[in-house]
């Protein structure tokens, strides 16, 4: 039960240092005005002291280590701080989506210019940059698909790895290659040194020369004019040509700034050879802390109990709710709760507008979480950790922290896991400081004070507990060849290295020197798990392609059915039109086929409890992948209609090593690991019996589950892998 407490009335206005700036798209303001109004908020932040101290040591150091407190600043002003100092293309990462595309709304805003001109954003599915933009903000996951294409990253002087201490996969991937592209920008920028001035400027004087005479604009459809040989001939004999990158005139030195709130900076300073680590103080008002007295059953109904409580005995005035949760599914849960509360509250209460926010959550109705809530009404804002960091929610007076987050696992004997487990200190504080950025605040822990005293100080590095076949192929695509020799700042098992090197040599990526094969590297090009990409590359010669995306684009997110608690039945009733008795894989096939022929008809997807929001998402993913492979010189419309055979034999090409042979005694036991393994309650094969199935996933809950399931032949398997399940056959 939740303790009842006294909240104290939160009385003045808050002042709102990032979110959205109200303007009208439809009117043409004059960003500079724009800009000019939020000067004296610019310079009113903590770091503002620090500006000429922060650009003289990224001018004279490779790598800054900047710890700046919440509420500093640091995340908004640092990169205006370069690009105001004359510094070239600047990218700035962010561990998730939302942060980047909200980062660079502000960010545009002060700078005085239209989002996606000096100042945008790339984020999957979503690119609003030019070629005239100097501070692109992006996800670590987007930089690191740059490397591939651009091993040196040529376009950008500064690299600034926002929010490092999350330390997710593709965070640390960066930190390692960024150090090496460091170095090599290095070498190279001396060897651009040793070439003679003079003949350097006699190559400039060429340069304009032929610029003028030849125009900037390309015409593709004609042959380009033919250079004369002695003007080209100063040019080439100037070029500054490497042995490994080639041409590399004008190539510099590489500056990386590393920042966060909470930060093991001295280990990062050491990472990154003695790099100097500058402390910037951040502006926090005070956040009372309250534990329950006793240890809750159900976070989820504490959650929502204690959001109620503070609802009705605060006035709305006092500042909106942030509660934390582990994940999608626990979102909705209580969404559904408050709504269905929100609907009995007495005549004189406020109205309560919960507004959820998590990764798979479609852009448009992310950015909902910034508006400001309609008169005598309350937000609850209802997220993952992705409001830990960076993403600052205007109004938020009242933090509400469930303890818990999802944390994925691997093990390679078993596979993966994604387990909600508890919060580390680091993360708790986190939590605790959002209610803190505007006015003196309130955190509501629904854990008690000796749960959070046995919390760990920090949380797993996530490459140190997940499944590293894809680091593995990033790494060899972006030239990396000793893998088990790669900087890692926290190195991953041997063992996990190893499993992964397997899995690719398996799936073809890898030949038997450990080399990346033409198939590896066509894999390499998709932002897929690296079994996923061999089910597309598979499905050119199976005949189902079409299905294949389709079905690789449906696997991408959590949940597409929804079954609320007091619908069950009826839910069960109006998704059982979907099921298929092959497995999971054609039962997502029929339902996105149905959708399709709705066009997505909103009533329908109520009427079938189908998660809208996340199909949407699935089209996305869907146009994405059809593009990558259209590029890459596959027919994304070849089908194979009804034959679902020929979609579930394409897939056991990428997982083969996630099978299963039903036993005697009715359980499965897994193929690779010799575990026992359970189907799933909510796949379409619950209860049923077969005797082979292959999976998506391993989940470890009471039991090891199998999620993603369907239906094959043990033949198929032996036909897919006869190196490792040739007996099969026999």
């Amino acid at each position: 039960m939740v303790p009842k407490v006294v909240f104290p009335d939160n009385k003045g206005d808050a002042l709102a240092t990032t979110g959205k700036t109200k303007q009208s798209k439809q009117s043409k303001q004059d960003y500079r005005v724009v800009a000019q109004k939020l000067r004296a908020q610019r310079e009113s932040l903590p770091i503002f002291s620090a500006r000429s101290a922060i650009v003289k040591q990224v001018r004279a150091h490779p790598t800054v280590i900047v710890v700046g407190e919440t509420g500093s600043g640091k995340t908004t002003q640092i990169p205006q701080y370069l690009l105001e100092s004359g510094f070239g293309t600047i990218a700035v990462t962010q561990p998730r989506r939302v942060a980047a595309t909200s980062i660079a709304k502000r960010v545009a805003e002060e700078v005085g210019t239209p989002l996606g001109g000096r100042v945008g954003y790339t984020i999957r599915f979503e690119d609003c940059s030019s070629e005239r933009t100097q501070l692109r903000f992006c996800t670590d996951g987007l930089l690191l698909r740059e490397i591939l294409s651009d091993p040196l990253l040529r376009r950008y002087e500064v690299v600034v790895l926002d929010e490092a201490h999350e330390r997710t996969l593709r965070t640390d991937i960066l930190l390692g290659m960024l150090k090496d592209i460091q170095r090599e920008r290095k070498r190279v920028a001396e060897l651009n040194q040793q070439a003679p001035e003079a003949e350097e400027e006699e190559e400039e004087e060429e340069w304009h020369r032929d610029h003028r005479s030849h125009g900037t604009h390309v015409t593709f459809d004609e042959p380009e004019a033919p250079v004369a040989a002695e003007a080209e001939a100063p040019a080439v004999a100037s070029a500054v040509v490497d042995s490994v990158h080639g041409d590399v005139t004008g190539v510099g030195e590489l500056k990386i700034i590393v920042m966060s709130a909470t930060l093991d900076a001295e280990r990062f300073a050491a990472y990154f050879d003695a790099a100097p680590i500058l402390y910037v103080a951040g502006r926090q008002f005070p956040v009372t802390t309250y534990y329950t007295t006793t240890p809750q059953a159900d976070y989820l109904d504490a959650a929502h109990l204690a959001a109620l409580q503070i609802h009705t005995e605060t006035p709305s005035t006092s500042g909106d709710i942030l509660v934390f949760l582990s994940g999608q599914e626990d979102i909705e849960s209580v969404e559904r709760l408050l709504r269905e509360s929100a609907g009995s509250f007495p005549a004189g209460v406020p109205a309560l507008l919960p507004c959820p926010i998590f990764a798979a959550l479609p852009q448009a109705q992310q950015a909902l979480v910034f508006d400001a809530a309609p008169e005598f009404t309350r937000k609850v804002i209802l997220a993952t950790n992705i409001a830990e960091t960076s993403l600052t929610i205007p109004g938020i007076r009242h933090v509400i922290d469930s303890g818990v987050h999802k944390a994925r696992g691997f093990d390679p004997r078993v596979g993966e896991s994604l387990l909600v487990e508890p919060v580390s200190k680091s993360s708790a504080r986190q939590r605790a400081g959002r209610a803190g950025r505007e006015a003196p605040g309130f955190c509501y822990r629904l854990y008690t004070e000796a749960d959070y005293a046995q919390l760990a100080e920090d949380g797993v590095p996530e490459i140190k507990r997940c499944r590293l076949s894809m680091v593995v192929l990033q790494l060899k695509a972006a030239g990396v060849d000793d893998v088990m020799g790669f900087d890692f700042m926290d190195r991953p098992s041997k063992k996990a290295l190893k499993h992964a090197l397997l899995e690719l040599f398996a799936l073809d990526a890898l030949d038997d020197q450990g080399a990346l094969t033409p198939l590896g590297r066509w894999m390499a090009e998709f932002p897929l798990e690296p079994a996923y990409a061999k089910v597309v590359y598979a499905s050119q010669a199976a005949g189902c392609t079409r299905e294949a995306i389709d079905v690789v684009a449906l696997l991408s997110v959590d949940s597409l059915f929804y079954a609320p608690a007091d619908k069950r039945d009826e839910s069960n009733a109006a998704q059982a039109v979907f099921r298929s008795s092959d497995g999971d894989h054609v039962t997502l096939l029929n339902l996105l086929r149905a959708y399709t022929a709705v066009n997505g008809d909103a009533e329908w997807c109520k009427e079938h409890f189908v998660n809208r929001r996340n199909m949407k998402h699935v089209l996305d993913v869907r146009v994405q992948l059809n593009r990558l492979c259209a590029r890459l010189g596959l027919d994304t419309q070849r089908s194979c209609g009804a034959d679902v055979d020929a979609v579930l034999r394409c897939f056991l090409a990428g997982f083969f090593h996630n099978c299963a042979l039903l036993q005697p005694d009715g359980s499965y036991r897994s193929l690779s690991g010799s575990q026992a393994v359970h189907v799933h309650p909510g796949s379409a094969l619950f209860g049923k019996k077969t005797p082979a199935i292959f999976y998506d996933q391993l989940v470890f809950t009471n039991k090891l589950h199998a999620r993603g399931v369907s239906a094959v032949d043990p033949l198929w398997i032996a036909q897919a892998a006869p190196k490792l399940y040739g007996r099969l056959s026999k």
